[in-house]
């Protein structure tokens, strides 16, 4: 289960008013969905978690869970299944509307 999670894509802090299109895209990689306007601006949509983690911590706590498995005859599963369906992915849409001068100028962030 914590294989499969979202990973991170980087630091949803960058959405702030006024920050250029190739600043968010540099942080957060590609939008998953992106629209140009009539102005010249983009429309662009991200499906992010904010707590995702990286690809690292993700490897780090399913080589301790698999640990935990071996140790305990599979015990742990009583706990970290319900753990890990507690803390699964909490996906939201980050939709950021950017001018024609290519600054971020609406976004709507859950």
């Amino acid at each position: 289960m914590v294989a499969s999670r979202a990973s991170y894509r980087g630091d949803l802090n960058v959405i702030q008013p006024g920050v250029q299109r190739s600043v968010v895209i540099a942080e957060l990689g590609q939008p998953d969905n992106m629209t140009v306007l009539e102005n010249g601006g983009y429309d662009d949509r991200y499906v992010l978690d904010p707590d995702a983690h990286r690809s690292v911590t993700k490897f780090f706590t399913a080589l301790f869970y698999a640990a935990a498995d071996i140790f305990t005859f599979g015990l742990t599963e009583v706990i970290f299944v319900p753990t890990e369906i507690a803390m699964r992915d909490k996906i939201s849409i980050f939709h950021l509307t950017y001018g024609p001068d290519q600054k971020l100028v609406k976004f709507d962030k859950p």
